[in-house]
């Protein structure tokens, strides 16, 4: 007798704490939606699911509007823009030549008749007959 009054006060103390923890988790998620990003009013909008804002403390932040939802993040001064791919030429053979080009994947060879080049590759192929000579 004395260890089924013992289970069931345990028990019932164990089920009184489950609705007050079940309760302090819906309040947590409750203030999580009530304090979810939202856009500023005098958001400029740079392209399409992405704008730019100025906070009260004068620090920029960029908004995008990604499939979970709205992310910020402090917009970050200009980057230097990245240096142009150099293309060489390989060879060149007849009317054609090949050039190669170093991409992050690795290295990427292509070959153009003389008559089709754009400018990048018209300045590789003149840099290419200066150094032959």
């Amino acid at each position: 007798m004395k260890h089924f009054v013992w289970i069931l006060v345990l028990t019932c103390g164990i089920c009184g704490t489950v609705p007050a923890e079940q309760a302090k988790r819906q309040a947590s998620k409750a203030k999580a939606k009530a304090e979810a990003l939202t856009l500023p009013a005098g958001a400029e909008k740079l392209e399409d699911g992405v704008w730019r804002a100025r906070d009260a403390q004068g620090r920029t932040w960029i908004y995008k509007k990604t499939p979970f939802g709205l992310i910020r993040m402090e917009e970050q001064g200009t980057a230097a823009p990245a240096p142009a791919a150099v293309v060489r030429v390989v060879e060149a053979r007849g009317e054609e030549a090949v050039f190669e080009r170093q991409t992050p994947f690795g290295r990427k060879t292509w070959t153009k008749r003389l008559g089709e080049l754009d400018e990048e590759e018209r300045r590789a192929m003149e840099e290419w007959k200066k150094a032959k000579r």
